[in-house]
Formats: structure tokens, sequence, C-alpha cells
């Protein structure tokens, strides 16, 4: 399920009667239509799923990227972002996961796996 939003806007049932709000407010047609455009908008996320079909896998493993050593580290190293590379095929750690890499002191050595 989509997170909560709140969306405020005011509504009258004449946007010429007096007072200040009134005729910046939506009138009930107005209020319609933007219930019905909001309910478009949650309809068009989809689904939080996707769904990857037998054919597209090859070459999205092909396209992806991932996480690999850019030279060769010593054990006891500390990560930095200059240490990590991403690379394809997408076989292995996702590029999002960086963050969780970087400060993590190497408890062997890695050599770098790619030309």
């Amino acid at each position: 399920m989509l997170g909560a939003r709140i969306v405020e806007k005011h509504f009258t049932l004449n946007r010429a009667m007096k007072g200040t709000d009134h005729a910046f407010s939506l009138e009930p047609q107005g209020m319609q239509k933007m219930v019905r455009d909001l309910r478009r908008v949650r309809a068009a996320y989809g689904r939080r799923q996707e769904k990857v079909y037998e054919t597209e896998a090859a070459p999205i493993t092909k396209m992806a990227k991932k996480l690999v050593a850019a030279r060769d580290l010593a054990a006891g190293h500390v990560l930095s972002e200059d240490d990590i590379a991403a690379k394809s095929p997408g076989d292995g750690l996702p590029p999002y996961e960086l963050d969780r890499l970087i400060g993590r002191r190497l408890k062997s050595p890695v050599t770098r796996s790619w030309p």
C-alpha cells in the first residue's frame, strides 16, 4: 500500500460568496474532479511489486550493475567509495547497497575481478 498522503483544499458551494477563502476554493464539481484525479494518480503508481517475465530476465541481468572491487584490497582495509565500482552483469550485490559497504573493514583480501 502507498504511504498516506494528505491533500488540503478549501471547498465552497459558490466561489462568488463573500469571504477571503471562497474565491480560491473548489466548488462541488471541481472537488469531484480533484478526487477523481487523485484516485487516478494512485492507480498510476501501479503495484509495488514488479513482475519480471521470463523473456526479460537475461537482458535485465546483462544490463544491470553489481558492486565490485575497483582495485586489489588488503584484509583490514576500510572501504571507501573509491574502492568500489559498478560493473555489468548485475549478478551480484546491487549498487543501491553501496552505503552499507562504505566504512566496513574487510576480513579477508579482495582482488579486482574485472579487466
